[in-house]
């Protein structure tokens, strides 16, 4: 179920999302209240979980993760918890999905190069329960946002 946002807390996430690390005290001046409100409306929205947390985002290509690829994994359903912690085990796989449709999970890989990315699907593909993969590698990224748009409901 969704969080009960009123437009103070839109207004705090959408300033968040833009710099994580703006002072309070310019959030408070955009929505009209004082400092010590922002605080406190900060710790309630990470204590709900609508804050996951603070982060930096880095450009892959510029600490030796430039190729992107996303692979679909066939699975046997009955181990497909098993295959979900063996994927989370590895270093290069940075997102997991749990998915319907012909495939059981499709995962984000960022890496070195095609060497390693072989390397990983090799891993994959040897985990128990894994029946079949089927690799996409990223020529470019058209749009990639980290963004959620926090809207009217």
């Amino acid at each position: 179920m969704p969080a009960k946002l009123d437009e103070v807390d839109k207004t705090i996430l959408e300033m968040l999302q833009d710099d994580a690390r703006i002072a309070f005290r310019r959030i408070a001046e955009k929505v009209g209240v004082s400092e010590a409100t922002i605080f406190v409306r900060v710790k309630k929205l990470i204590k709900k979980g609508v804050i996951k947390r603070f982060t930096a985002i880095v450009a892959p290509e510029l600490v030796g993760k430039g190729l992107t690829a996303f692979v679909l994994i066939n699975a046997d359903p009955k181990m497909l918890q098993k295959v979900f912690d063996s994927l989370s085990k590895i270093e290069d796989i940075y997102e997991i999905y749990d998915v319907t449709g012909s495939y059981y999970a499709i995962v984000k890989i960022r890496t070195k190069d095609r060497e390693h990315l072989k390397r990983i699907i090799d891993e994959i593909g040897v985990i128990e329960g894994v029946k079949s993969t089927e690799t996409a590698i990223v020529l470019r990224s058209v749009k990639e946002e980290t963004r959620i748009k926090i809207g009217a409901e």
